[in-house]
């Protein structure tokens, strides 16, 4: 089979790949619900920790998306790293890179 530079079959690399990609996803989600007062922070931070994959993030996204309306620096500096995550892990969700780019910047 295809071997990646590493040495390691495409498979396994890319298996590797994904779960690091999840799990920079998951550490950047406990960071965006970290401060949440109200119960629905509450609430939040005991799904995001109890996330075990890509998909379990994805349906949390509009809950927490939602709690960060605040139109603050720190805010929106979050949002925008959010969607670029998720951008990321789930492309197809987005459409083409191009509508991506224009989501993130509203942002």
């Amino acid at each position: 089979g295809f071997l990646e530079h590493d040495g390691l079959p495409a498979t396994r690399s890319a298996r590797i790949e994904s779960r690091r990609a999840f799990v920079e996803m998951k550490q950047l989600f406990l960071r965006a619900v970290e401060n949440l007062e109200h119960r629905k922070g509450a609430w939040l931070r005991s799904q995001v920790r109890g996330a075990e994959d890509p998909i379990d993030l994805w349906l949390l996204r509009g809950p927490l998306l939602a709690t960060l309306r605040e139109d603050d620096v720190a805010t929106r500096t979050m949002r925008a790293a959010l969607y670029r995550t998720l951008d990321r892990t789930f492309p197809e969700a987005f459409g083409s890179a191009e509508t991506s780019s224009l989501h993130a910047q509203r942002c």
